[in-house]
């Protein structure tokens, strides 16, 4: 019977074309390769290098550990920026702020909550002859030039709302510093402000191949106050505005991975 059983289990995933177990996907271009300048802000010092036991906790090697500050100067304004990516893993929530810091001991002095991004998209081109299969929205479109050939090339913009899961932390009960992070996800293609989120866009069972990729951006104050939330709002915003052209240009470019009518397979595409 239980033979009998697997057999006609994996005749009908065959026959629906329900996919189970997720092909991964490669990344097109190292995160480290994320430009060191990005509008105003630059980097100081060197990108984080974890070891491998934090490797093993983060759940992957893929990622981007980096320090941007405002024309370089610590003073003018500091922002961190974590980006990993996860492909070929099982479902599973990758780490988030009001995990990780809970569980280093810190103190939550804000609650989680949503917070809106204001992202400048009017340089994103419309184009009707892609679409996202899974949210039927057509991809929009911005030209990234290479820094060093100076050919541009169509980088294509993750469909779905910029908001972020913002939570904030204190060291311990008694210190006045807050540290406060606020991440989203681009998971095949769309975008979610929830870890939870990613299961429903990534790991759809008629999808193939799938990724997600968590960007995450810290910054540290001495207040507690919706003054602080905002100015966190500016930072991230600007930030991840200027980072996501970068970015969408590494991660996989999903509208290869969705086209039926192509007798090309999504890795030959991609490297072309």
């Amino acid at each position: 019977v239980m033979l009998l059983g697997a057999a006609g289990f994996r005749l009908a995933v065959e026959r629906l074309n329900v996919f189970v177990v997720k092909k991964p996907v490669p990344l097109r271009g190292s995160l480290a390769t994320i430009p060191p300048t990005l509008g105003r802000w630059e980097r100081v010092g060197e990108d984080g290098q974890f070891s491998g036991a934090l490797i093993e906790e983060l759940g992957t090697s893929q990622y981007l550990d980096r320090t941007y500050a405002i024309d370089g100067d610590p003073e003018k304004g500091m922002a961190s920026l974590h980006v990993a990516y996860y492909t070929g893993a099982i479902d599973d929530v990758p780490h988030i702020p009001e995990r990780c810091w809970d569980a280093a001991g810190m103190r939550m002095t804000r609650p989680p909550e949503i917070v809106a991004l204001e992202i400048d998209d009017g340089d994103w081109q419309v184009d009707p002859g892609l679409v996202n299969r899974a949210a039927g929205e057509p991809y929009r479109g911005i030209a990234v030039r290479h820094p060093v050939t100076g050919l541009e090339e169509t980088v294509y913009m993750p469909i779905g709302p910029f908001e972020m899961t913002v939570t904030e932390f204190s060291p311990s009960d008694n210190d006045r510093r807050r540290q406060t992070g606020g991440y989203f996800f681009v998971a095949n293609g769309r975008t979610t402000p929830s870890a939870f989120g990613v299961r429903s866009l990534a790991f759809s069972l008629t999808d193939e191949f799938a990724y997600y990729c968590k960007v995450q951006v810290t910054t540290s104050g001495r207040t507690s106050d919706d003054e602080e939330l905002e100015e966190f709002r500016a930072v991230a915003s600007e930030l991840v505005e200027e980072l996501l052209p970068h970015l969408m240009k590494r991660l996989p470019r999903w509208p290869d991975y969705e086209r039926n009518e192509s007798d090309e397979t999504p890795e030959r595409a991609v490297q072309e």
